[in-house]
């Protein structure tokens, strides 16, 4: 056993002590996974499955899973987290022991999608038709509450349609959270 003397050669913190991001402004105080079942009903069963093997398929797993998120353990790893070269770790300092969170363990243990975002999944498409058709602002997109009346009304669309409604409300539910009144800029680029 090493003696408390012995000094422990770590990687840097990501974030120097007193320098992390605030958890008020930082955490996703409107994410909800309880409300995704509003989105499975409106979607359908085949779109709802859709939704889930794309790339933000993990938060409707978490839903199913009856998943509860720990936001201030999640924060503490995430701001105790060490600078590492792969993109596909997280390795963070509990009790000044370090931890090594794997994203590639983690899909093998839970079955989730945790692969990278191949380069054919991320375009740049014009949306506007599919606004207009949902009822919503061309400009900015739909918030929210736009989003839930868009599912009382979606139902026998065609799969591809209801599978962006889902995508659309997972966006706003789980990934985002923002409040259900609030349109966010919808391209990457422009979002918050």
């Amino acid at each position: 056993m090493a003696s408390s003397s012995t000094k422990r050669n770590y990687p840097r913190l990501l974030y120097s002590k007193g320098k992390a991001p605030s958890q008020q402004r930082s955490m996703s105080y409107y994410s909800y996974l309880s409300n995704f079942q509003m989105v499975r009903e409106g979607v359908g069963f085949d779109a709802w499955e859709a939704v889930k093997k794309s790339a933000i398929g993990v938060f409707p797993m978490f839903y199913e899973l009856k998943f509860t998120w720990c936001a201030k353990l999640v924060h503490y790893l995430l701001t105790n987290q060490l600078q590492v070269k792969k993109n596909y770790e997280i390795w963070s300092l509990i009790d000044w022991q370090p931890i090594r969170l794997s994203l590639v363990e983690f899909g093998e243990i839970t079955g989730m999608n945790c692969e990278p975002f191949q380069k054919w999944e991320i375009c740049d498409v014009d949306h506007t038709d599919f606004w207009k058709e949902m009822g919503v602002s061309t400009v900015v997109g739909p918030n929210l509450v736009q989003l839930q009346s868009v599912l009382e009304r979606c139902k026998y669309w065609s799969l591809e349609k209801r599978t962006m409604v889902g995508l659309l409300c997972v966006l706003h539910l789980g990934v985002y959270g923002i409040a259900p009144h609030v349109i966010f800029r919808w391209r990457c680029e422009e979002s918050p």
